[in-house]
């Protein structure tokens, strides 16, 4: 019995232990919860400042001059996004490592080699006076934020760490965090495409080789897109249609590679072509409702927890005022996208030539040699030695040792990395009110290279490259020193006769705007761009409305998830599968539910998941089996969305003179390729007729301490769905990956916009504004683009 007692009394005890670690928990993370009203004295405060949030939690910022806002900005960017940020800062920074341990030292190691930390340093000394006072100001506003907490932020709790100051500087590596995820990509891609044209002209030569790669990575296709320009022959409904795209014979070294071989794994599949991001468009007043200049945009990029965007509306209210809503990047003081009344504009990523890549030996006495330490949370100090060449950096790590083994390192020359690419100019375009104010600033703005579309209030409209463009050609010329292009010679095009631009991250213009845009690159795809087809139905959607324009159109588009990329994907499943005598037991079953899809990438959508996953296998193989006879079973590369182009001439033509990868004839191959999906997809689901694209392609958004700690999956991530959207049309959507944002507004109009965001603006999950938004971004349901009247003020007075 006295066992039984002192058992009784210890699970007692142990109960009200883990019941007393859990309420101290819970008390520590709601003391982090930020203040939403009163008043905080604020050091280093220039004037007084107020944060007035909605319902929703959206906050308008007002103070009386832009430094005031600025901090302001500050302040509520550190309240409810600090750990956000401080990732962004440390991802570019190389400094992940400090904060999670060992796990994230390769990271490091990657980002380091770039020395973005020293960069941003020199952003800062090079900034113009008044563009760093504002940035100054803001991360003053970020330490008063963080410091106006009771608790430190809940993430460092759960990290048992401290979080760091914020300098100007880490400002600068934000916008670095982007230009990695935006462009980082394309620069990994452009090394093994370099690495397959060195393996192939070691087969032949190098015009053979080139041919073979403008084959693969094609430039140009059937689905090509560009907007108007006057330098190309297109007017309205048929622009865009290349006389390039026409087909070109088969490269002859083709056939000397695909010659058979070992057949690729029976329904393995490598990884898919990368996900192409953002939609962006402009119509001009005289084909809108409201004869004001209408512009839309969703930025497709990774989706997390908290979302990437930060909504706010900031209002200056002394001498010279200001008033502009849309959304900001935590760690940034400015409006990325959106309207001040007068001007409105969005962005989509742009897959021009900004990084160059050459393979040259991998040591040298010419070499600068670069160490790095990398602090270990929990272990020791890790330094890195790093090489740098010209302008660029030798890719000799752990990652590239297949290269280091064979004495040529490939060498990257990124314009991330150059100090004058990345500036605060964006700033200015705060007080822009016509169109051609943004187009002589446009070529200043130091971001990662962006189609920018924008309008005004006039009813015109422009498309631009925000970014840095440099003058020169050539395959090394980011190696050297660079010569920017200027308001004389920048990308644009202004007020089209068709009256629309159109962006989807594809080959935006063509003619002599193509050649700056990709230089040496322009013919194999520059950049890993889209090849067009999502652009082509956002234009068709535009030039078929039989009525002006209004908000409500946009976000019909932006909501448009027909499969009209995979229609022809299907005719040929149904072709191949019309035979009786091959069209037996799981092929038969199969081709019926092709039969009749439904034509959209809908969650219910069987036949879609079928045809979509033939096309993924078919494509898959042919990349593996082109790769394999080039370099090896080894070689791992993500497959190049331009291969579209040549893989569905290979399936639909099926030439006699080349032999697919598993030596048989393309009508065995293509029949092994529909046995090797059902193979795959009933791993998945068992029955065929099941296997629906919602459960295949669930959306998951989630926070990155959840993947850490499962356990909390429920209270920090947003609700699982299944929605609507794929590649290739203007609904985006794929797992994670998705509509960053979605707004449509036309400037001094901005009642009549909406803005949807997958998630509010705060980032602690205790807070009613972390999930706000949510249902209606996923539902497709427009919110306003303005926040809502106040339900909370938090005024900021200047600290004695």
């Amino acid at each position: 019995m006295r066992w039984l007692r002192w058992l009784r009394w210890t699970l007692v005890g142990i109960a009200a232990l883990a019941l007393l670690a859990f309420a101290s928990a819970w008390w520590l993370m709601r003391r982090s919860l930020p203040a939403l009203d009163g008043t905080f004295e604020a050091s280093g405060l220039s004037a007084e400042a107020t944060l007035e949030r909605d319902a929703r939690g959206i906050p308008v910022i007002k103070g009386p001059t832009r430094l005031a806002v600025a901090y302001a900005t500050g302040f509520a960017h550190g309240q409810d996004r600090f750990f956000q940020m401080d990732l962004s800062r440390r991802l570019a920074a190389g400094e992940l490592s400090e904060l999670f341990g060992a796990v994230a030292l390769k990271q490091d190691t990657r980002t380091r080699r770039f020395g973005f930390r020293k960069v941003a340093q020199e952003v800062m000394r090079a900034s113009a006076p008044e563009e760093r006072a504002l940035v100054e100001a803001y991360a003053q506003g970020v330490n008063a934020g963080v410091a106006s907490l009771r608790s430190r932020p809940w993430e460092y709790l759960l990290l048992r760490a401290q979080p760091r100051a914020w300098k100007a500087e880490d400002s600068v590596l934000v916008v670095h965090a982007m230009w990695w995820q935006l462009q980082y990509g394309p620069l990994s891609a452009e090394v093994d495409r370099r690495r397959l044209e060195r393996a192939a002209t070691a087969r032949a030569d190098a015009a053979a080789a080139h041919e073979l790669l403008t084959f693969v990575y094609a430039g140009h296709s059937g689905w090509d897109t560009p907007n108007y320009s006057a330098g190309a022959s297109c007017v309205l409904a048929t622009c865009g249609q290349s006389a390039a795209a026409v087909a070109r014979p088969f490269p002859a070294l083709l056939a000397q590679l695909l010659k058979g071989g070992a057949a690729p794994e029976e329904g393995a599949q490598s990884a898919s072509e990368a996900a192409p991001g953002s939609n962006s468009w402009a119509v001009a007043g005289i084909h809108t409702k409201s004869g004001v200049a209408l512009i839309a945009n969703d930025m497709h990029l990774d989706l997390g927890v908290p979302a990437v965007w930060y909504p706010a509306r900031l209002r200056v209210t002394g001498a010279t005022p200001l008033d502009i809503t849309g959304v900001s990047l935590p760690g940034t003081p400015a409006v990325a996208a959106g309207s001040n009344g007068n001007v409105a504009w969005g962005f989509t990523n742009s897959y021009g030539d900004f990084s160059d890549v050459r393979f040259g030996p991998c040591s040298s006495p010419e070499y600068r040699a670069r160490r790095e330490r990398i602090a270990i949370k929990g272990g020791a100090d890790v330094e890195v030695e790093f090489h740098d060449v010209g302008a660029g950096v030798v890719l000799d790590g752990e990652e590239y040792a297949a290269d280091v083994q064979s004495g040529q390192c490939a060498q990257a020359a990124w314009l991330a990395s150059r100090p004058e690419a990345t500036n605060f100019t964006l700033l200015s375009l705060e007080r822009a009110t016509t169109v051609e104010q943004v187009l002589a600033l446009a070529p200043r703005v130091g971001i990662p290279g962006q189609n920018l579309v924008v309008g005004d209030r006039a009813g015109r409209i422009a498309w631009t490259l925000l970014g840095r463009v440099p003058r020169g050609t050539g395959p090394d010329r980011l190696f050297g020193a660079l010569e920017f292009r200027d308001a004389s010679d920048h990308p644009r095009i202004a007020d089209p006769p068709i009256g629309r631009l159109w962006t989807a991250n594809q080959r935006i213009v063509d003619g002599e705007l193509e050649a700056v845009i990709g230089d040496d690159e322009a013919d194999v795809g520059a950049g890993g761009y889209d090849i067009g087809a999502r652009a082509r139905q956002i234009r068709d959607d535009l030039l078929g409305l039989a009525h002006p324009a209004t908000e409500a159109d946009m976000l019909a588009i932006q909501l448009d998830s027909r499969a009209r990329f995979l229609v022809r994907w299907r005719e040929l499943l149904l072709h191949l599968l019309d035979d009786p005598d091959v069209a037996t037991g799981p092929r038969r079953e199969f081709r019926e539910l092709v039969s009749h899809w439904k034509a959209e990438a809908d969650p219910d959508a069987v036949g879609y998941l079928l045809v979509r996953s033939f096309r993924a296998n078919t494509l898959d193989a042919l990349w593996k089996g082109l790769t394999t006879a080039l370099l090896g079973e080894g070689f791992k590369a993500r497959r190049p969305g331009q291969l579209e182009l040549a893989g569905f001439r290979l399936a639909s033509e099926r030439p006699l003179s080349i032999k697919p990868p598993d030596g048989k004839d393309w009508r065995e191959f293509l029949l092994n390729r529909v046995d090797a999906t059902i193979e795959k997809l009933r791993e998945q689901c068992v029955d065929l007729a099941r296997c629906t694209f919602g459960d295949s392609e669930p959306v998951q958004v989630r926070h990155p301490l959840a993947r850490a700690v499962p356990l909390l999956s429920s209270l920090l991530d947003m609700p699982t769905r299944q929605l609507p959207g794929d590649h290739h049309m203007p609904r985006v959507q794929d797992g994670n990956f998705g509509a960053s944002e979605r707004f449509a507004v036309s400037p001094g109009r901005e009642s009549e916009g909406y803005l949807e965001l997958p998630g509010g603006p705060s980032g602690h999950p205790l807070s009613p504004f972390y999930r706000s938004g949510f249902d209606d971004w996923a539902a497709g349901r427009p919110t306003p683009f303005l926040p809502g009247a106040p339900a909370h003020k938090l005024t900021l007075i200047p600290a004695p």
